[in-house]
């Protein structure tokens, strides 16, 4: 049994065991993030690889659908999706940076319609 004590009583007064757990969380959250974006480049890289089949099926052209081409056009799919990911977080951490250094939120001024006694909103009279 575990007493009165309960059984996370022992988590407090080790501090080694609580590093442990948030490492842990560390790490599942990493691992969450790299997998997530090497599903994401994989199936960047089969849809750039497939751009000669329908660049000749739609578009008309007249690409040659060989292996090199198809590594290629993956290849190049890959750098860019690569790029703009890099673009983006290098954005991203540019706004986390220049946060503290925003001047503060501009009100919105509200419209405020004064209608005279007497007088609809087009000023005829009753």
């Amino acid at each position: 049994m575990l007493g009165s004590e309960g059984m996370f009583s022992g988590l407090i007064q080790e501090p080694m065991l609580i590093m442990f757990f948030g490492l842990l969380f560390l790490f599942m959250l990493v691992a969450y993030k790299v997998v997530k974006l090497l599903i994401r480049a994989m199936i960047v890289a089969v849809l750039a690889g497939l751009f000669p089949v329908f660049a000749n099926m739609f578009l008309g052209m007249s690409i040659p659908v060989t292996i090199e081409n198809i590594i290629w056009f993956s290849m190049t799919g890959l750098e860019i999706f690569f790029v703009y990911h890099i673009l983006v977080s290098i954005g991203k951490i540019g706004e986390i940076l220049a946060k503290p250094f925003r001047r503060g939120k501009v009100k919105k001024v509200e419209k405020v319609i004064i209608v005279e006694k007497g007088k609809d909103k087009d000023g005829k009279k009753d």
